[in-house]
């Protein structure tokens, strides 16, 4: 039961960061719509695919499974994963005309765009707060080696 919780917080908290960002998106995007608000169904449609999200992205980083890869071949598995889910739905909910071949290219081309952006924004953001917190260790050592 214990790990069953576990695994239910990090979806949550995995989840919950992935509705964040569609939401913002969402906002702005109906913005520059000129549209007051945004569907419940598009938002629901929002909360499932942040749940997808988050089970996959346990999945594909959980440290059993696909040892053999690193950390951009274990992207590219989750991008495959989310590439899926969000056809699914994009067919499911008839996002655009499914049924013209060109539709699907440029669903697939912004899908690629995007996803790139965000795994370029958060290597940056993991690797400058990595050299922040290198910092504060040297600090914190320099402190320390000095009272000793």
């Amino acid at each position: 039961m214990k790990k069953f919780m576990q695994f239910i917080a990090a979806v949550k908290a995995i989840a919950a960061l992935a509705f964040t960002a569609q939401i913002m998106l969402a906002v702005v995007a109906s913005m520059l719509l000129r549209r007051d608000a945004v569907p419940i169904g598009i938002i629901m449609q929002m909360m499932f695919l942040a749940l997808i999200f988050g089970c996959a992205h346990l999945f594909v980083f959980a440290e059993g499974n696909f040892k053999q890869l690193k950390t951009p071949g274990r992207l590219a598995v989750l991008g495959a994963i989310m590439f899926a889910a969000l056809a699914g739905f994009a067919a499911a909910f008839s996002w655009f005309p499914a049924q013209n071949p060109l539709n699907w290219l440029v669903f697939a081309g912004i899908y690629a765009a995007a996803f790139l952006i965000a795994v370029i924004a958060l290597r940056t953001v993991f690797r400058l707060s990595g050299v922040k917190y290198n910092r504060m260790l040297a600090i914190y050592n320099a402190e320390n080696d000095k009272k000793y």
